[in-house]
């Protein structure tokens, strides 16, 4: 199969822009420090780039700037997380969205 298609088409994801809806999330809970990350002091801004499918799912994540110790805790977020679909001309639509996490200890 193709990497990232949907069998019998193809999926056009759209970079998220000018007139879409911004994404809303509706279940999943917020990044949690590990005792690690605490233990190290290590703080910053992980920024992660998924797609959010018409359904508000999310899919394909990429770490874009990481910091050691965050990236899997934003990752592990994400995975749990839905969000109300981004809607662009009115329809739902497949988009690449940036999401930015900033760690601050606690």
């Amino acid at each position: 199969g193709v990497q990232g298609g949907v069998l019998g088409g193809t999926k056009s994801v759209l970079p998220f822009g000018l007139g879409m809806t911004r994404p809303t999330q509706i279940a999943g809970s917020p990044p949690q420090y590990t005792r690690e990350a605490i233990a190290a002091r290590v703080e910053g801004k992980v920024l992660v780039k998924c797609v959010i499918t018409v359904q508000g799912s999310i899919e394909d994540c990429k770490v874009i700037k990481g910091v050691p110790m965050l990236d899997q805790i934003a990752l592990d977020a994400l995975r749990t997380s839905r969000f109300t679909p981004v809607t662009y001309q009115g329809r739902p639509a497949a988009v690449q969205y940036l999401f930015t996490f900033n760690f601050k200890l606690p």
